[in-house]
């Protein structure tokens, strides 16, 4: 029965982290900030860069 008990938890968390995992990324836009880029000023997102590499830094600036 304990074993049984451990099974089904296993499993209930392995679908929260499944489900977690694939729903974790969302769809954003933001306005391009930096003055050195082509896009400056443009709103971009993921959307914009299929297929490439995307690594996205959320900084704030004092």
């Amino acid at each position: 029965m304990i074993k049984y008990s451990l099974f089904k938890k296993l499993n209930v968390f392995s679908l929260f982290c499944f489900f977690s995992i694939t729903t974790a990324q969302y769809d954003f836009e933001l306005q391009d900030l930096n003055p050195n880029s082509e896009t400056y000023g443009q709103l971009i997102g993921a959307d914009d860069y299929l297929g490439d590499i995307f690594i996205v830094f959320f900084g704030h600036e004092y």
